[in-house]
């Protein structure tokens, strides 16, 4: 498997992070409003756990395993507005995951990543089953993926949260 080098929607590229991102990836995993809704520890949101994350996501880019983490930049503007890829949890399954800085929330971006990487992930890598985990007070997250044909499985739970998470699932029928 391969990381690809951009895609686009009809507002957003997606692409591979470069060290030009770094002053926005550390401010988008700066902000809790943003990062509260994640699995990371408070260590990655802090400037140099921001700056290290980053670090090794491009140092793998070119792996034989990939980090499949992508920067989302408004086409427009140029400007990064959030992030997105894929967890690889076997050959045929991965989490599909995003974060949008909240500055851009609310204007149907996730809703257009998320079918964005989802027809990617159908069509050129391995994955026949997508599952997005989201905190039980994500409403915005709920609707993306609902948006997006992703069906509630229930709670479940996940090492990467305290709380059980909903489990969101698309299958590649």
């Amino acid at each position: 498997m391969q990381a690809f080098q951009t895609i686009e929607t009809p507002r957003t590229r997606i692409r591979r992070l470069t060290e030009a991102d770094e002053d926005d990836f550390v401010t988008l995993l700066g902000d809790r409003r943003v990062t509260s809704m994640l699995a990371f520890d408070y260590e990655t949101t802090t400037e140099r756990g921001a700056k290290s994350l980053l670090e090794l996501i491009l140092s793998f880019y070119d792996s034989e395993k990939p980090i499949l983490i992508y920067a989302v930049e408004e086409k427009s503007s140029g400007q990064l507005l959030g992030g997105g890829g894929y967890n690889s949890l076997d050959e045929e399954e991965a989490e599909l995951f995003y974060a949008i800085a909240y500055t851009f929330w609310g204007q149907g971006y996730g809703t257009e990543i998320v079918a964005e990487l989802t027809r990617y992930a159908f069509e050129n890598l391995p994955f026949q089953k997508l599952n997005a985990f989201i905190l039980p007070d994500n409403k915005g997250a709920k609707r993306v993926a609902e948006k997006n044909g992703f069906e509630n499985m229930d709670l479940v739970k996940n090492l990467n949260f305290s709380e059980p998470v909903y489990l969101y699932q698309l299958t590649n029928d």
